[in-house]
């Protein structure tokens, strides 16, 4: 015989073309039906090796969800305190303002802005407590929201691998209905 150079794939698929005529009909449909088995359960492992990765990803989402609530819920325990103490800081200006607008001396007038000053800066303080506090929660909400869509991505995923799980089942029922 002579060498004949032929493409490896079509080498490929002479043989297996060879094979089937060699083995019979009855052979090469029960060697298929075995080869597809096996891709079957393969692709079944693969997925259901994704389906653990995932629930893994999930959990850390789930668990870093309670480390970010339970931070949030300590920063609104520091946070609404310094909101409640603005608000009477507020109010004890606005206080001191409408007094020092009825006062007609001038030197009583400075007495009571003396006092607005001192309560302006103990606002400023409470305000720059609270915008860190504020500031800090709003990192949590991101935070939060971005583990939030992360998360949906996996359910979305998971329920495409359930489906696709349900397809190779029923694949499998019906190549052993078959046999």
């Amino acid at each position: 015989m002579e060498d004949l150079k032929v493409p490896q794939s079509n080498l490929d698929d002479k043989r297996a073309e060879a094979q089937a005529a060699l083995a019979g009909a009855e052979w090469t449909a029960k060697h298929q039906k075995e080869l597809k088995a096996k891709h079957l359960e393969g692709e079944e492992g693969e997925i259901n090796q994704k389906l653990e990765a995932n629930a893994a990803a999930k959990e850390k989402l789930e668990l870093g969800w309670i480390e970010l609530d339970n931070q949030r819920r300590a920063i609104r325990t520091v946070l609404n305190p310094l909101l409640d103490e603005e608000k009477k800081i507020e109010s004890e200006e606005v206080d001191l303002e409408a007094e020092e607008a009825k006062i007609g001396l001038a030197a009583d007038k400075h007495v009571v802005e003396e006092k607005r000053w001192a309560v302006q800066a103990k606002r400023q303080k409470v305000e720059k407590e609270k915008w860190a506090e504020e500031e800090k929660l709003a990192q949590i909400e991101t935070t939060i929201q971005d583990n939030t869509t992360q998360y949906r991505v996996l359910l979305d995923e998971e329920e495409k691998l359930h489906q696709r799980l349900e397809q190779l089942r029923l694949e499998r029922v019906s190549l052993g209905k078959d046999q």
